[in-house]
């Protein structure tokens, strides 16, 4: 019904918390945690944000390319 429209659609949740770093007097760190809420409701965990834009970054192109290999 919805045809290759419907494949291409891609939604997440993107949770940001601080964290008391390990060491006594040190900055509190930022994690991360992305949640697929369509499909398989997969969940990750980060540590930078630097890796929760690799991720999706690869998820993307990821399915990009075995979509063109469906065609």
């Amino acid at each position: 019904m919805h045809g290759k429209k419907a494949k291409s659609y891609r939604s997440y949740l993107l949770r940001c918390w601080q964290e008391q770093a390990a060491t006594p007097g040190q900055p509190p760190v930022w994690r991360f945690a992305v949640q697929e809420v369509s499909g398989e409701q997969r969940q990750w965990a980060f540590s930078s944000f630097e890796q929760v834009v690799d991720f999706l970054l690869d998820e993307l192109r990821g399915r990009e390319l075995s979509q063109k290999a469906d065609e």
